[in-house]
């Protein structure tokens, strides 16, 4: 990928932070259910889990009938939620545009009594709002053709949910996906950048199939129409202009690639009518709040009813977020992430030019101290009461300790901002944090495997689609693929405080997966010039965190920490997301 971290169209996405993801399509008439059977998987794959033919699928069009559909309130909803750009489903896997596409009459316009050109009316009302349009479309999977991507993929046996439609085609011979590419894709992203003026980004997604060079022709074609038009990485093949993270996949660290997560307000990305484990507005707040931190926007998806309202739930919770936003709207628009290279366990920081922004999770906590910023502070505000707060800035070793007395208070998230003498500087070094927490992250550790030094390899855009066959650090911070038992990560860290430690290692937490211990054990050895001491794991718990078998009392000072898997459970690579000390 090019890097485009300078240029206008990056640093609008920057700016941005806030989008709302919309899936919609005939699948939202069934809303989760076939014949009377209902899925538990997500809503938009239902013709996929059920194997539905597509002479039956498509007869989902002649009753598709949105009346309750209004551009204008949809747009304002987000505008009110303070969201600054939409991203809606302009063709999904199952193949029907939600656009009047001359490439193929398997759409809203031609197929539908609805007949209104879906597309069209929100760019329109986007344009009206100043709201920034995106568009999806799913290049590779489309379960109304013959010859689109997914079949030669061993991952789906016919017995599961498949990526291609293998009940009307199961012979996978003669399938030709450059046939479907240039008939059906290429003409149709060529209409949705020609028919509805700038479009802010195209969201690709699932490159089954697609090859380096259709990729190529494809992120050609966008440019060579919308120069400015964002491509995220679900295009394939690594290429694309940002970083688009798996579903529901929240980053562990500070990215320097322009990124964004992509999150289900419940658990369905399309509507289920029975789905109500709705995220609660506090639970947005707080992941917009540490994606910010984390340089990555955040795009939230709802899933309209199939005739085209809004479920109430999904506008009392984006009302309630909108709220906050609305207050805290210089904390989080146009800043960037954490500028310090390691993170705090009390909460997140942003920052924009001299200014830092504190979120504090607790909001009942009445004093802060930041560990090793070494910019002179100048005034501290709460926003929340919009009134100054008291500080004090002390020397301590390689940067300074900076104490704010905090005002408790019931707002989900309170914000303060800190006004600085010059851009904001953090010490290197790791150091303790507030009531003395110590996080370590691979990203800032020194590798060896064998004993010989080596550089973790990074993920590029796209590789979250390919097998993980080494040890790597992913597109989200975590480290991949841990296999090799002679594998160390050191870090050198400071301790500001005398004290019995506890050491508590995190394995990264996947959406919807429960907590299970794995045979996974581990050493921690921390030296200092003075001793050397250990803590192990006899296992640890996927999905969560797990705390060493003993306890260590170190002195304050400087520390060298090693982190060695002594025994690695076979078959069962292990993600890696951060190793901590915390005060007991």
């Amino acid at each position: 990928m090019a890097d485009m971290r300078q240029t206008p169209a990056l640093e609008r996405f920057f700016d941005a932070r806030f989008g709302l993801f919309i899936h919609w399509g005939l699948y939202s008439l069934l809303a989760g259910e076939w014949q009377g059977q209902r899925m538990d998987d997500i809503g938009e794959w239902i013709m996929s889990y059920h194997k539905i033919p597509i002479r039956d699928y498509e007869q989902l069009a002649a009753r598709f009938n949105p009346t309750a559909f209004d551009a204008e309130a949809i747009v304002r909803m987000a505008k009110r939620a303070g969201m600054r750009y939409l991203v809606i489903t302009s063709k999904h896997h199952e193949g029907f545009a939600l656009f009047h596409s001359k490439a193929d009459r398997y759409n809203v316009v031609e197929a539908t009594p609805f007949g209104r050109d879906i597309i069209a009316e929100l760019a329109t009302a986007c344009r009206k709002h100043d709201l920034k349009l995106g568009l999806y479309y799913s290049q590779a999977l489309d379960w109304h053709e013959r010859d689109a991507g997914g079949w030669d993929d061993p991952a789906y046996l016919p017995e599961r949910r498949p990526w291609a439609n293998i009940w009307d085609f199961p012979d996978p011979a003669g399938k030709n996906f450059e046939a479907y590419f240039s008939r059906k894709v290429l003409p149709q992203v060529r209409e949705i950048l020609t028919q509805y003026g700038d479009i802010f980004l195209i969201w690709f997604d699932t490159p089954r199939t697609i090859s380096t060079e259709q990729s190529r022709r494809l992120y050609d074609l966008v440019k060579s129409i919308q120069p400015d038009c964002l491509v995220n990485s679900r295009i394939g093949n690594g290429l694309g202009d940002y970083s688009s993270l798996g579903d529901n996949q929240l980053p562990t660290i500070p990215l320097t690639v322009a990124t964004e997560s992509p999150v289900t307000l419940n658990d369905t990305w399309g509507y289920k009518s029975y789905d109500h484990n709705w995220k609660s507005s506090h639970d947005i707040i707080g992941k917009l709040v540490r994606l910010a931190a984390k340089n990555t926007n955040f795009l939230l998806n709802i899933g309209p009813r199939g005739d085209g309202s809004i479920p109430e739930e999904t506008v009392r919770i984006l009302e309630e977020t909108g709220a906050w936003s609305q207050r805290n709207t210089q904390a989080i628009f146009g800043t960037r992430g954490n500028p310090c290279s390691y993170d705090f366990a009390w909460g997140s920081l942003t920052a924009r030019t001299n200014q830092l922004f504190c979120f504090i999770d607790d909001n009942q906590k009445q004093q802060l101290t930041i560990n090793g910023l070494r910019t002179r502070v100048l005034q501290v505000m709460n926003l929340d009461a919009n009134l100054p707060a008291t500080y004090r800035q002390d020397t301590i070793q390689d940067g300074t300790a900076l104490t704010i007395d905090l005002t408790p208070t019931e707002s989900v998230q309170p914000a303060y901002r800190i006004d600085l003498a010059g851009v904001p500087e953090f010490a290197a070094m790791p150091m303790s944090q507030d009531q003395g927490q110590l996080l370590l992250f691979p990203h800032l550790a020194a590798a060896k495997r064998q004993d010989v030094p080596f550089v973790l390899p990074r993920q590029g855009l796209g590789d979250r689609y390919k097998k993980v066959t080494t040890e790597a650090l992913s597109s989200a911070g975590s480290l991949v693929g841990w296999t090799d038992p002679t594998l160390t990560l050191t870090w050198d860290a400071l301790l500001l405080q005398d004290g019995t430690y506890q050491a508590a290692i995190q394995l990264p937490v996947h959406y919807l997966q429960e907590p299970s211990p794995v045979p996974h054990q581990f050493r921690l050895t921390v030296t200092s010039a003075a001793e050397s001491l250990n803590t192990s794991w006899t296992s640890v718990t996927e999905n969560g965190g797990s705390a060493a078998d003993s306890l260590l009392t170190l002195q304050a000072g400087q520390y060298r920490l090693t982190l060695q898997a002594i025994v690695l459970a076979p078959d069962r690579p292990l993600s890696f997301q951060s190793v901590s000390l915390y005060r007991v």
